[in-house]
């Protein structure tokens, strides 16, 4: 039997059949249109609230609550200058068993220097009293602390430009540990200077543009190329995710020593796309800062390159480069990549708590704990050598057996006894990241 559909049905279906079969072209599973790239690419995973707490230890537990009340004592200079006006802050340094003696910073008598201020320690000291207030809720003592230093870092970075990724990524985490929108939303401002002033297209990285020639460091602009790549996702600007990848991908092609695998100190960039190396030392807290800039940027676009790379360069660190001290334990200064030769006259504390930061990231993306071991050690040597235990708190450096540095005559502040707020504020950072999940 047929069936003859009537002449208004007929003219409907010949004017839908165009139409499905356009609405089908994208979703049939012809096969000779199928090919990877039409596989989804993972969304990232952003960081939206407060850091997760994992395991407490009692031994970090203690120092950061002993460093957080030694810097409540004697860490704040109500004569600080910040952009021409008194506005309080944190001391530079002072005498580890005379914390009257303040602000040396070897440029003349300490009387002349009291105003002087670094407001990047400003935020160092934030986020720490942001770390401790997330894992010790119940815990009060800082929280008059915590609000002064809040309001100050808020007045600090409200213009702050200069091409430096981890005071964005030091602003978001406060701001979401906190639950702070206004430190949130000034990290998002951070990231867009970043993107308007200091990438360049043409070139197609983030690079210190004041300068003639312009010049970078590879770790902080790995950190801005992550950082643009994180912000891009969260605010949804494109732009400036690619920005950030170019700007990844360059600084590896550019300053990667290809016979030793770790990134260079300092570069000039080339008008030509061939940078040009300053400094051939592979310092420890490059590296480290370098490695957590690439993990943050494999977790966001899933290049696995991005890992590779930071997973190798770790495992030169503690390898064939020597600056892993085997004898004692500890980072020291450098590896001159173009002499072949180690620096090891002192150990930086930052060198330690950087490195160990990237252990930790790298080990969480890769879902495995590789570099446990590695992490552990680090762990105590910050917590048993590099630590002042008679009164709380850390030196700018050590010698390499971990005694007090003293400077050559006529160079540096002389015997470094010096507790620093950059290296208090770096070590509470490192140890308690090694507290959240």
């Amino acid at each position: 039997m047929h069936f003859r559909l009537p002449g208004f049905t007929r003219k409907k279906i010949m004017l839908i059949f165009p139409v499905l079969l356009i609405a089908l072209t994208g979703c049939w599973p012809f096969t000779q249109n199928s090919s990877p790239s039409s596989i989804p690419t993972p969304l990232p995973t952003l960081q939206t609230g407060p850091s997760q707490i994992g395991t407490l230890s009692p031994a970090i537990d203690t120092i950061a609550q002993q460093v957080l009340t030694n810097i409540h004592l004697h860490g704040w200079n109500p004569n600080a200058v910040t952009h021409g006006k008194v506005t309080g802050g944190l001391y530079t340094n002072w005498v580890m068993n005379d914390p009257a003696i303040t602000n040396n910073l070897g440029v003349g008598p300490s009387d002349q220097t009291q105003s002087k201020h670094d407001i990047q320690v400003d935020l160092f000291y934030l986020v720490s009293l942001a770390d401790y207030h997330q894992l010790h809720p119940q815990d009060h003592t800082f929280d008059s602390d915590l609000d002064r230093i809040t309001k100050l870092v808020l007045g600090e970075y409200q213009t702050y430009n200069l091409p430096k990724g981890w005071i964005y990524f030091f602003l978001l985490r406060s701001g979401l540990d906190l639950n702070n929108t206004a430190l949130v939303n000034e990290a998002r401002d951070v990231a867009d200077r970043t993107y308007t002033k200091w990438y360049d297209p043409t070139l197609g990285v983030v690079y210190n543009r004041n300068h003639s020639p312009g010049d970078y460091s590879p770790n902080l602009t790995l950190q801005a190329g992550a950082a643009l790549v994180d912000a891009g996702f969260r605010w949804k600007q494109p732009d400036w995710i690619s920005a950030g990848e170019k700007t990844i991908d360059h600084v590896i092609s550019a300053a990667l020593d290809p016979k030793y695998q770790m990134f260079y100190n300092d570069m000039i960039v080339g008008s030509d796309g061939h940078d040009q190396v300053v400094n051939y030392q592979a310092k420890p807290s490059t590296q480290g800062e370098a490695a957590t800039a690439l993990v943050t940027a494999y977790t966001l676009t899933h290049n696995r390159r991005y890992l590779d790379v930071a997973g190798q360069i770790l495992q030169n660190v503690f390898g064939s480069s020597g600056i892993w001290d085997q004898q004692r334990g500890g980072l020291f200064f450098a590896f001159d990549m173009q002499k072949g030769q180690l620096l090891a006259g002192y150990k930086e504390t930052r060198s330690q708590t950087l490195v160990l930061i990237s252990l930790l990231k790298y080990d969480q993306a890769a879902g495995k704990p590789q570099f446990a071991q590695q992490e552990q050690q680090l762990v105590s040597v910050l917590t048993d050598q590099f630590y002042q235990h008679t009164y709380h708190g850390y030196f700018y450096r050590v010698t390499p057996d971990f005694k007090v540095f003293v400077d050559k005559p006529g160079q540096g502040i002389g015997v470094e006894d010096f507790f620093t707020t950059e290296a208090m504020g770096s070590s509470l950072d490192a140890l308690q990241q090694t507290e959240f999940a």
